[in-house]
């Protein structure tokens, strides 16, 4: 046995004799482990650290040499430098262009609602009314509106009896009259689909 120091750790260990001597004929160094081997043999591939300039707003950070180093100091600065004026433009089409597929809030009311104005809906298609369900005026949706007399009918249920709901439906009052239009409200049972009978004299 022969002792030989560890090229990593500087550790001193024995090795066999023959295996000294071929180390030595093909120039191979010694080790005291397979960990300290591995150790040695990664020191090529291990990263460096560096710092470096960020290009978005010039601040310096550490970084490493390594193939998916960061070039950017944060995210944020990564982000911003990543979005050139043609990847912009991209991404305002594409958020165009999928706007266009949207359903409105407007038009799921309708759906939602339109159960409740069955009957309404056939007399008023029988006696020619131009009219809309769900009719949005500023930021209020009206019941219905009877466009051919610039009336907005409201049909309330129970619940319009209360000091906060009054208050809204005032302001809803005034954005119809503001617009043209002349509000009536019919009181109504929630749950049921409206009888036609609630708009007579309209």
């Amino acid at each position: 046995m022969i002792e030989v120091i560890c090229s990593n750790c500087g550790k001193i260990v024995e090795k066999p004799a023959g295996e000294v001597a071929r180390s030595l004929r093909v120039g191979r160094r010694f080790f005291c482990s397979h960990h300290c081997s591995a150790i040695d043999s990664n020191l090529a591939r291990r990263k460096k650290q560096v710092v470096k300039i960020c290009p978005q707003c010039g601040q310096s950070f550490n970084s490493d040499t390594g193939k998916k180093s960061a070039t950017f100091c944060s995210r944020s600065c990564a982000s911003k430098g990543s979005m050139t004026d043609a990847r912009r433009e991209a991404q305002i089409a594409w958020m165009a262009a999928g706007s266009a597929n949207l359903i409105k809030s407007v038009d799921i009311l309708k759906k939602r609602e339109a159960w409740k104005y069955d009957l309404l809906r056939t007399i008023l298609e029988r006696n020619g009314r131009k009219f809309e369900f769900e009719y949005p005026i500023g930021n209020f949706v009206f019941d219905l509106a009877l466009l051919d007399a610039n009336i907005l009918v409201e049909f309330d249920g129970e619940y319009h009896s209360g000091a906060a709901q009054r208050e809204r439906d005032q302001r809803k009052d005034a954005v119809a009259k503001e617009h043209g239009f002349i509000v009536v409200r019919r009181p109504v049972v929630r749950s049921t689909v409206i009888d036609p009978i609630t708009l007579d004299g309209l």
